[in-house]
């Protein structure tokens, strides 16, 4: 559904999503240097996985509260400026994204419902062990804790 550049290791701000979840239906957002101008004060508790939390069980999912609307400026992939306005589903997969470009993930204690959280704590803590493996001398925070 959606990819930050922060997630294939490119550090800058650009997301790309298609709520559809199919490459050419719907409508594909590429989105560089987006800006929340404002959310609605409703919000609304969802189900999330993401690309950067896979285990051998599959994708890690828990429940998120995220705006049901957000307004937001971005540039398109030409540089060109604009505004949209976000809802529902795709607002969701907006502010998931979103969250890759500012450091916050999913899984942290201010995003994922506590029981979630907790019943995923196991698997985060494989991956943990993956990456400190994989990565020796480099001190990761843990999402766990």
């Amino acid at each position: 559904v959606g990819l930050a550049a922060p997630q294939v290791g490119v550090n800058v701000r650009l997301m790309v999503f298609n709520p559809e979840g199919v490459r050419g239906s719907g409508r594909e957002y590429v989105l560089a240097n987006p800006r929340i101008i404002s959310t609605s004060n409703t919000t609304e508790r969802g189900e999330e996985g993401c690309l950067s939390f896979i285990t051998d069980k599959g994708l890690i999912l828990g429940d998120v509260d995220r705006a049901t609307m957000v307004k937001i400026k971005a540039q398109d992939e030409n540089g060109a400026k604009f505004q949209l306005k976000l809802e529902g589903w795709t607002a969701r997969i907006f502010q998931h994204e979103f969250d890759h470009l500012q450091g916050k993930l999913f899984v942290d204690a201010d995003r994922m419902i506590a029981e979630d959280r907790a019943a995923a704590a196991e698997e985060l803590q494989k991956l943990e062990a993956e990456f400190a493996a994989l990565h020796p001398g480099v001190e990761a925070e843990s999402v766990v804790s």
